[in-house]
């Protein structure tokens, strides 16, 4: 369940229940969605944004999920995607495209992670130093 008292992250937390444990945590002016501990989506506003990446981009772009700007006063945007409205009584599409952010969430966390083996110096013997 989400962590905070705003109604409509709330109902968001819940109607993504299915998902795994959602919470929330206050960030830039609005709110960030854990799944299982996995950052996958954004609430600014009242409105939901999830993650995508490249593997969502065509499924995303497909139904007009507009890109998360940042509100700083900057053009500049977040590879998260504006959620229609109309999709929070639609369960199912919901759940459909929530499930795709948490995909994006794993494989941005899988890239940063082999990123950062990859960083590591290895000895000729192949041992760490």
């Amino acid at each position: 369940m989400a962590s905070v008292d705003n109604e409509f992250v709330l109902m968001v937390a819940e109607l993504l229940g299915p998902l795994g444990v959602i919470r929330s945590r206050r960030m830039f002016g609005g709110f960030g969605l854990y799944c299982d501990g996995m950052f996958f989506a954004i609430i600014y506003d009242d409105v939901l944004y999830l993650k995508g990446d490249a593997e969502t981009k065509d499924r995303f772009d497909a139904m007009g999920m507009s890109p998360f700007a940042v509100p700083s006063g900057r053009p500049m945007t977040l590879s998260y995607f504006e959620v229609p409205g109309d999709w929070l009584d639609d369960e199912d599409q919901l759940l459909e495209f929530a499930h795709m952010a948490l995909g994006a969430a794993h494989r941005a966390q899988a890239a940063k992670n082999k990123s950062k083996k990859a960083k590591r110096k290895k000895t000729p013997d192949g041992e760490t130093p």
